[in-house]
């Protein structure tokens, strides 16, 4: 009983600290959205030799202005329901401090995670910018990869934790 308890405890704390990242995302500052999104606009102008620039409101934008990395593009929704996965679905393998160690695992993990994620996703968006269904293909594409990083973090997480052992307790 008291493990439930400390698991319900457990969960509560992580669907708080969601609801708190939620929020301060959507309400940072554009300095703190600069820095967020600087990785994304990094590894792009790399990648494909392009450059940008930061337009306050708006994001990193390319210099002919055909595209922009903006607060959508950082994945904080897919950051957000990976920590919230890998934290409440293993944590009934960790006691007492444990727990918050495997917590703050979890939220490390799916930040870098989301975005090393997010950053593919940008890369192989650009060349459909030209391309009027761009929305839709960049929104397939962040789908089909988030989905893809979901299931490969539960496969690996679950063999490494050695969850299949105590399956049948859930």
């Amino acid at each position: 009983m008291r493990d439930k308890i400390h698991n319900i405890i457990f969960y509560c704390l992580v669907a708080l600290i969601c609801i708190l990242l939620l929020s301060w995302y959507k309400t940072a500052k554009d300095d703190i959205i600069r820095i967020l999104l600087f990785p994304h606009a990094r590894l792009t102008e790399i990648y494909y030799n392009l450059s940008f620039v930061y337009v306050n409101g708006i994001g990193y934008s390319s210099m002919d202005g055909a595209f922009a990395i903006g607060r959508a593009c950082m994945g904080s929704n897919f950051i957000v329901m990976m920590f919230a996965m890998t934290a409440c679905l293993f944590a009934k393998h960790f006691e007492g401090a444990g727990k918050l160690i495997w917590l703050v695992a979890s939220l490390f993990g799916s930040i870098v995670a989301g975005v090393f994620i997010s950053c593919v996703r940008i890369i192989g968006s650009v060349p459909f910018v030209a391309n009027p269904k761009f929305a839709l293909f960049h929104s397939s594409i962040g789908i089909s990869l988030y989905f893809l990083a979901l299931t490969a973090s539960y496969a690996i997480l679950k063999k490494l934790i050695r969850g299949e052992i105590n399956e049948e307790s859930i």
